[in-house]
């Protein structure tokens, strides 16, 4: 039986190598250098033209490139709009959608251009350094953007020295802020300059123009939270610049603001400054009163986070059951526009129809639309760039299942070898989400793919903390990331055995993030594991107090600061470093050097502590990496790190060396 599967593998290798992987059933890592991924970047106000984007890997130059397109989605015909060598991104659509805005990148730096809604006619408008989205007023005739830029005097040195005054001096987003702060900055289309609208102690974020053109509302953090907690409010400047006034004063975040056709303003809002994922909702001020007097509340009873507005209803992307539906907010209730399998990413609201970039579990990065009419819960797929690469490769159908433990119903996945036979048993790997408050069930991974092509059976489900179960079961991962989510998850381990096909003997567990925290958990809590793969984790929950850039993650999760008395107690019982002396798991250990969530001394704590004990570990730093590991070429060079550590020490007779 191993001899099968070790000759599995040395054929696939073969077939990888040669380029002849095509034409083998399921999928290798080197697959992931032909997928593409797509993003939306505008639609027309009337809902018809779509400009979207598709990235590449380009094998000449290692580097991904992206090439857009304005999809007619009454037609379905494409056409060119930007070659990567145009060095163009974000194109948005004028109001009357005869005009579009986009940024270039020249020799002389970023720059702001027009064109006619076909690509023609292009002109520079003016150079806008550090540019990010851009947004018309609604009269046509300015753009609005936020880009970082200095704010006080900063007294270190770029590329030399590095001075924080306070924790935001740098955040996993937006790297080392070196004194700047994201400001609020327009371009009148007469003159073509860029003005700052916005400089304060304030990092600003979605701005939106009023209906009548004449202001512009945002949100921003003031400086002194950067670091410590989720407060962003509202804030109201008038487009020829001023003081800006503050509209929100809720200790949570509220931001997104959105306005809507009566002339109030919608924005998302909840009440807890340290609680990410938790309850929140759509609230509708009038602006001339702030939020002292809020209009009205529209709620969710599960995470929530993209939202728009076609100036009368409200739409969000919900979680629900693993997975993220397209959902309309109304007085008695959600309506479900979606009826899950999907993950959406993003969402644009125009001409009655919603448009989604999502992706499924074996549906890799699509775009989507949804009538907003009523014809059917289905989103109807529009743009597939991997429907030749999907029939190549072969991708793994996951079986849904559920299990009651505890008395709590846990949903999950299996992914099993393509060729699996009654009777065989194959080895199991568990895969675990990050989060702890995230999901699986609606987006695709590469990996749940590839292992399977290598004979191995892989489980995956949704313990507690995961998002779209309620509140409740999200809420009860706080303070114990170590003890029911390991019941669950293991429970979901022994369904795969007792149903026959998983065997007990050869077991591997992976994850990210908080996966890679509760992976490395298992392995001081038991050796039926036979093989770890953990990635961007942090072992010691007060170490990973005093190096991330988000406190309030660890402190809402552990309860407080890990000195404070109660706390304490929290934070080292959900350490694994506190039981790392049980550990005889072969472990591989991987981390970005860009991390500034979970920052590489985690994993370097891990793997000190694991050769200290005379456990086969590996330690891999990605240095062009943050928190997980996005560029192709990174992908599979890891994964097939993977693949060759549990084949040592799953797949070979000996085992644990």
């Amino acid at each position: 039986m191993k001899l099968k599967y070790r000759l599995r593998i040395l054929l696939a290798s073969v077939l990888a190598a040669t380029g002849l992987a095509a034409s083998a059933p399921g999928m290798v890592p080197e697959d992931i250098l032909a997928m593409r991924q797509v993003a939306v970047s505008d639609v027309s106000p009337d809902g018809r033209f779509l400009f979207y984007s598709v990235t590449a890997w380009d094998d000449e130059t290692s580097s991904q490139k992206s090439t857009i397109y304005r999809r007619d989605l009454a037609t379905g015909e494409d056409l060119l709009i930007f070659t990567p060598e145009d060095r163009a991104s974000g194109p948005v659509w004028r109001p009357d959608g005869q005009v579009a805005a986009y940024r270039r990148q020249t020799d002389d730096g970023l720059e702001i251009w027009l064109m006619a809604a076909d690509g023609a006619e292009r002109r520079r408008l003016g150079g806008a350094a550090g540019a990010g989205d851009l947004h018309w007023a609604p009269d046509g005739g300015a753009l609005a953007w936020i880009a970082s830029a200095s704010v006080g005097e900063y007294a270190g040195t770029s590329g030399e020295r590095v001075v924080a005054d306070d924790l935001g001096y740098r955040h996993l987003r937006a790297g080392y802020r070196e004194g700047q702060l994201t400001q609020l900055f327009v371009m009148e289309l007469a003159d073509g300059m860029p003005r700052r609208l916005v400089e304060a102690p304030l990092d600003v974020r979605d701005p939106a123009w009023s209906p009548d053109g004449t202001r512009i509302a945002f949100a921003a953090k003031a400086r002194r939270d950067l670091g410590w907690n989720l407060n962003t409010d509202l804030w109201l400047v008038d487009r020829a610049g001023g003081e800006p006034v503050q509209l929100t004063t809720n200790p949570g975040p509220d931001q997104d603001p959105r306005w809507l056709a009566d002339g109030s303003l919608a924005w998302l809002r909840a009440t807890d400054p340290l609680w990410e994922s938790g309850p929140r909702t759509i609230s509708v001020m009038d602006p001339a009163r702030g939020d002292a007097a809020p209009l009205r509340h529209y709620g969710y009873d599960n995470f929530f986070w993209r939202w728009e507005t076609d100036g009368e209803a409200i739409y969000v992307l919900g979680t629900r059951r693993g997975c993220l539906d397209l959902v309309r907010l109304e007085d008695t209730g959600p309506v479900y526009l979606t009826d899950g399998g999907h993950d959406f990413w993003s969402l644009h609201i125009a001409g009655g129809r919603a448009v989604m970039a999502g992706a499924g579990q074996s549906l890799p990065s699509v775009i989507f639309t949804v009538d907003l009419g009523g014809r059917g819960p289905a989103p109807l797929l529009v743009v597939e760039p991997n429907r030749d690469w999907r029939r190549r490769v072969g991708l793994i159908e996951p079986e849904p299942f559920s299990l009651v433990v505890d008395g709590t119903t846990i949903e999950g996945w299996f992914f099993k070898p393509p060729d699996l036979h009654p009777g065989d048993r194959v080895p199991l790997v568990l895969g675990i989400h990050g989060g702890p408050e995230w999901m699986y069930g609606g987006y695709f991974l590469p990996e749940y793919h590839v292992l399977p092509r290598f004979g191995y059976g892989v489980v995956i489900c949704n313990p507690a903390g995961s998002t779209g179960y309620g509140f409740p079961f999200q809420e009860a991962v706080r303070g114990d990331w170590l003890g029911r989510p390991a019941r669950e998850v293991l429970a979901a381990v022994d369904l795969a055995i007792d149903q026959g096909w998983a065997d007990p003997d050869r077991l591997a567990v992976m994850g990210g993030s908080y996966g890679g925290h509760l992976a490395a958990g298992l392995t001081t809590q038991t050796n039926r594991f036979r093989a770890a793969a953990v990635d961007r984790m942090f072992p010691d929950p007060a170490s990973f107090w005093g190096t991330t850039d988000e406190k309030w993650f660890p402190e809402w999760e552990w309860m407080g600061r890990p000195w404070e008395p109660g706390a304490r107690e929290i934070y080292a019982a959900n350490s694994p470093f506190e039981a790392v002396s049980q550990v005889t798991t072969p472990t591989l250990i991987s981390h970005g050097m860009l991390d500034y969530r979970c920052l590489v001394a985690g994993g370097e704590i891990w793997f000190s502590a694991l050769q200290g004990l005379g456990v086969p570990s590996r330690f891999i730093r990605f240095e062009n990496e943050g928190h997980g590991i996005s560029g192709p070429a990174n992908r599979v060079w890891y994964l097939n790190q993977v693949l060759a550590w549990f084949e040592r020490y799953v797949l070979e007779d000996e085992g644990v060396e």
